[in-house]
């Protein structure tokens, strides 16, 4: 039994952080991005990373 709660942990966490990732790429991306920062809308490569964090979370959520 302690096998299988330590396997659904690091699903768990190998999830979180798979989130964090994704959020930080995006996050990273829209303040160095000058269309992004001053448009105040995503270009192409922010929608692209949006849409990857999302993926993301729904996958974590899942899990």
């Amino acid at each position: 039994m302690a096998e299988r709660t330590g396997l659904v942990r690091a699903q768990h966490r190998a999830g979180e952080d798979a989130v964090q990732r994704a959020y930080t790429a995006f996050i990273d991306h829209i303040q160095e991005c000058p269309p992004c920062r001053t448009d105040g809308a995503d270009c192409d490569t922010a929608a692209e990373l949006k849409q990857a964090y999302r993926n993301a979370k729904d996958a974590a959520v899942a899990a």
